[in-house]
């Protein structure tokens, strides 16, 4: 599978991509934006858990991300990490978020009330499988701008996160590149 080098390089071509869903429910419905900022992927790679790595790993994270990209951190000093055993599906599964992102149609209302012994905070849950393994990616509303962005994303170990949890249905999904402009519709259920 893949490493923090290549995982760091397919994000990036997140950077320049936007979604917009309807989502529907009950006869409600409601449109989400989906962005990706560099900060976002020392979370999603797990990079936090990698402690006996804090003097590398410590700065801006938009920075980290450059330094990543570069090869300024290298894989074999993330790999090297005592604890990268823990995150290294994180890391190989990240190269496949903009597939999951295309494809899912599995979106659920993420109450975290239910999953009492969770930390993660989210609004959204998208559940994917790739490769035969359940994939969750959480979103969370960006309170400054209303979009989402990903909070958190992991393969399944044991719990089924999205177990209980209220499905929406995908009315529609838009994908925008913003450089060249270029706008793909992925799923439509509103056309008549």
């Amino acid at each position: 599978m893949g490493d923090i080098l290549s995982s760091a390089m397919t994000y990036s071509k997140l950077l320049d991509i936007e979604y917009q869903l309807v989502l529907g429910r009950k006869n409600k419905t409601l449109a989400l934006s989906i962005y990706f900022d560099e900060n976002q992927f020392f979370h999603l790679a797990g990079l936090q858990y990698l402690t006996d790595r804090a003097t590398l790993l410590y700065g801006d994270r938009s920075y980290l991300f450059q330094k990543i990209l570069s090869g300024s951190i290298t894989r074999e000093q993330i790999e090297s990490s005592s604890f990268y055993s823990e995150i290294k599906e994180r890391v190989d599964y990240l190269a496949y978020l903009e597939t999951i992102m295309d494809s899912n149609k599995t979106i659920f209302k993420y109450n975290t009330k239910l999953d009492a012994f969770s930390s993660i905070t989210a609004d959204f849950l998208m559940k994917n499988e790739i490769q035969s393994r359940n994939i969750f990616t959480f979103l969370s509303q960006d309170k400054l701008n209303g979009k989402y962005f990903c909070r958190s994303f992991f393969p399944q170990e044991d719990k089924d996160y999205s177990e209980g949890q209220t499905t929406w249905t995908l009315l529609y999904k838009k994908k925008i590149q913003k450089t060249p402009e270029l706008e793909t519709v992925l799923y439509d259920r509103l056309k008549k």
